[in-house]
């Protein structure tokens, strides 16, 4: 008998789903049937060789295995995971269960359970990592023929995943004590950091207590504790400034500091600001990279600079006169 032509279905998200959740079941192999566009099991094959071996045998062509998914590239999916989170904590807490030796899977998702806005956050990761796997093996079998509407590259945190985990506020007036102590155990976190991290608390600190702010934007953990906090002062009927903002430490590097932000600048432009000055201090200058691509322009620097690489390095400018 001739062997039939085949081709590759089109992988639809259905499609890409079944393949991924059969990749992860370690009991059964299964193979995608290149007639019927399905997945199915090796004993499903059996059973349907069986049911057709006195008519005409199974062409060995019609069936070709999924992509292979083992529980080292589970474990190698994880360490990749763990070491692309930004915050320090929760990476080194990450990492130091992927080492512990026996149990490391239930160990790592015991640690994710502990900040539901990390685990959406894995899970998300996880899901398109295997469907660049998928999408690989697809191209490798018949070209990029029915790929052209799926996504392939890795996805931050959508805002929706965040909008669950966090709730969000405008407050006016003075801070309350629960806010005041937010604010001063962040600048006691700078105080104990890098040098320059201990000089911006210092700068943060005295400016905050003597223009002390009247209006906030903040946002809650679903414990209902601060998560964040942003302070803004009107200074003209066009132009506002973000003297101060914060994040909780075990919240940061989840994006939820943009998400912030885009709250406050679409409430500024309803209010007709036109322009925000935005102050970045200590290890919040690296932020200047998330404003540059909106073409944020910049107003004023401060430096530190010590006394003793200038004078070691700078010629004495009493010799200008010899």
């Amino acid at each position: 008998m001739e062997s039939a032509v085949y081709h590759m279905p089109d992988l639809t998200e259905d499609l890409l789903g079944s393949i991924i959740f059969a990749m992860e079941d370690q009991v059964s192999d299964y193979y995608l049937d290149l007639k019927d566009g399905n997945l199915i099991s090796e004993e499903e094959i059996r059973y349907l060789d069986e049911d057709e071996e006195h008519e005409e045998p199974l062409d060995e062509n019609r069936f070709i295995p999924i992509p292979d998914w083992e529980p080292s590239d589970g474990f190698h999916l994880m360490e990749m995971f763990a070491n692309r989170v930004r915050n320090p904590l929760y990476r080194e807490r990450l990492l130091s269960c992927l080492n512990s030796g026996k149990g490391v899977f239930r160990k790592f998702k015991d640690a994710l359970s502990e900040l539901p806005v990390l685990e959406r956050k894995w899970f998300s990761f996880k899901d398109e990592q295997l469907k660049r796997v998928v999408i690989t093996w697809y191209r490798e079998q018949e070209g990029a023929l029915g790929l052209l509407n799926l996504k392939e590259e890795v996805e931050d945190l959508t805002e929706e995943i965040l909008l669950e985990d966090f709730t969000f506020e405008t407050h006016e007036g003075y801070p309350t004590s629960e806010m005041d102590s937010f604010v001063q155990l962040i600048l006691e976190e700078m105080e104990n950091g890098r040098e320059q991290d201990a000089i911006a608390s210092l700068l943060l600190g005295r400016r905050f207590e003597n223009e002390m702010p009247e209006h906030y934007q903040l946002a809650r953990s679903q414990d209902g504790s601060l998560a964040a906090l942003l302070a803004y002062i009107p200074l003209t009927d066009a132009l506002v400034e973000v003297p101060f903002f914060a994040v909780k430490q075990e919240c940061r590097g989840l994006g939820l500091f943009r998400l912030l932000f885009d709250s406050f600048s679409r409430q500024m432009a309803r209010f007709h600001y036109r322009t925000i000055i935005v102050n970045l201090a200590g290890s919040s200058v690296s932020l200047e990279r998330l404003f540059a691509p909106f073409f944020a322009q910049t107003a004023s620097k401060q430096m530190i600079l010590s006394t003793n690489n200038w004078n070691n390095n700078h010629p004495s400018s009493e010799e200008a006169f010899l």
